[in-house]
């Protein structure tokens, strides 16, 4: 039984993952909007479009450092 219950929270974690390809982050390794706060979903504008996306994984305060050296 508990191997069932870890199964399905595997599962359940692996399927919040890319469920979108923008800002194309996952639970365990999202992407940061330029404040630094977390972004898991984003969501279309009015115009159903995703065209002013400025979240990425270099904005995030844990990768900032990777990205100078």
């Amino acid at each position: 039984m508990r191997y069932l219950l870890a199964i399905a929270a595997v599962l359940a974690l692996a399927a919040c993952g890319n469920s979108r390809d923008e800002p194309n982050g996952s639970f365990l390794d999202p992407v940061c909007m330029p404040d630094g706060s977390v972004v898991y979903r984003q969501y279309p504008n009015s115009s159903g479009t995703f065209d002013a996306t400025q979240a990425s994984k270099a904005n995030c305060p844990w990768n900032r450092g990777k990205a100078q050296g």
